[in-house]
C-alpha cells in the first residue's frame, strides 16, 4: 500500500519538475553574449569634414578675391590618391559595421522570440537587460559600447 502512495506521488510530481526545465532557447537568451566587433576604425573619416580639408579664410567684402576658381568651399593638404584611400578605407568599415549591426538585429530578434516558451519575470528582467545592451550597441556610430 505504502509502495502505491509512493509511486503514485512520484507520477504526480514528474510533471511538476518536468515543467521546471527551462527551454534551450530560453536558456541560450539568458546566456547571451554580445558578439565581438572584430571592423578596425580607420584613423580618418573623410565623410566627417576631417581628412586635412579646410576653409579659406575669410575675406573682407570690398577685398580681392585671392581664391579664385576654388568657389572658397575647401583647400586640400592631401592628394586624390590618399584622399579616395582613405574613402575606400571608410567605405569598408562602414559595410563592415552595417553587416555587423544586421547580426545585431537578428540576435535581438531570437532573445524576443524566446520569450514565447514561457519565461519568469527574473528571466524576463535577463533577456531585457541583454536587449537593451544590444540597443545601446547598435545606436552608436561604429558599433562598439563604451561605458
Amino acid at each position: 500500500m505504502k509502495s502505491i502512495i509512493i509511486l503514485s506521488c512520484i507520477l504526480l510530481t514528474l510533471p511538476c519538475l518536468a515543467s521546471a526545465e527551462i527551454h534551450q532557447a530560453v536558456q541560450d537568451s539568458l546566456d547571451y553574449q554580445l558578439p565581438g566587433n572584430t571592423c578596425s576604425r580607420p584613423r580618418i573619416i573623410m565623410s566627417g569634414g576631417t581628412g586635412g580639408t579646410v576653409t579659406p579664410p575669410p575675406q573682407a567684402a570690398g577685398s580681392t578675391e585671392f581664391f579664385v576658381g576654388s568657389s572658397g568651399s575647401e583647400v586640400s593638404e592631401m592628394d586624390s590618391y590618399t584622399r579616395k584611400r582613405l574613402k575606400s578605407k571608410e567605405r569598408r568599415w562602414r559595410k563592415c559595421v552595417a553587416s555587423y549591426k544586421a547580426i545585431l538585429l537578428q540576435d535581438m530578434e531570437v532573445l524576443k522570440g524566446s520569450a514565447t516558451y514561457g519565461v519568469t519575470q527574473a528571466q524576463a528582467n535577463i533577456i531585457l537587460t541583454n536587449l537593451a545592451l544590444i540597443q545601446k550597441v547598435y545606436m552608436t556610430e561604429d558599433g562598439v559600447f563604451a561605458d
